[in-house]
Order: C-alpha cells, then structure tokens, then sequence
C-alpha cells in the first residue's frame, strides 16, 4: 500500500496552515506545514510533496519567484492560495506555473476538491 499523497502548505498565518491541514488530513492526506519559504526550501531537500499549497504574501520571499521556482524545478501540483484578487496577479502566477488559484476567504471542502482534481 501507498503512503497517502503529501500537500505541503506554505502561509504565514497559523490559524490558515491549522484549518488546510485539518480540512486535507480528514480527508486522508499527509500535511507539512510552513510559515517561512526558506523553512519550505530546506525541507524540500527532504520531502517530495506531491502538491504544494503556496501563499503569495510570505514574510521573506516573493510568492511569485518561488511558484515559478517549483513550477521548473518540482513535478508537484501548485496551487496558489492568496488574497490577491487582481485578475492581473492570477493570470501572473498562472503563466508562471501554478496549476490552480483559489482567493481567501475560501472553503477547505473546495480545496481539497481542487487537489484531488489535480492529483487525479
């Protein structure tokens, strides 16, 4: 039997990593969460996720630089989830490689909706 897929979430806020990790374990995938992207760059030296859930608005890092990083580098579905609603900034990390672009406030049911399509 196969381990469950990982989805690697990346948000500065807390209380967003707790409520994605809660909604996607129940419905049975493994979670790594992170605050910083150089926490997330390091542990991707140790982990292969199989998607990765990324904020744009990171505390030391440009979202975008790091979705367009993973989008050459990484074979994982990337699904930005940011409150930059401007169509400009989601067809930006779209042409950049993202796969997916859900806005906060969002629904952890279509989330893990939308991973499970891309994973599928």
């Amino acid at each position: 039997m196969t381990d469950a897929p990982l989805i690697a979430i990346l948000d500065d806020e807390p209380e967003i990593r707790r409520l994605l990790a809660a909604a996607l374990q129940e419905a049975g995938f493994r979670t790594a969460g992170f605050a910083r992207a150089t926490e997330f760059e390091a542990a991707l030296r140790r982990i292969t996720p199989d998607a990765c859930l990324i904020d744009l608005g990171l505390p030391d890092r440009d979202g975008l630089a790091l979705v367009h990083r993973l989008a050459t580098e990484s074979g994982a579905a990337i699904i930005i989830i940011s409150g930059r609603a401007q169509v400009q900034d989601r067809v930006t990390g779209l042409e950049l490689g993202a796969d997916d672009y859900i806005i906060k406030p969002f629904e952890p049911a279509e989330v893990v909706a939308r991973i499970r399509a891309r994973l599928r």
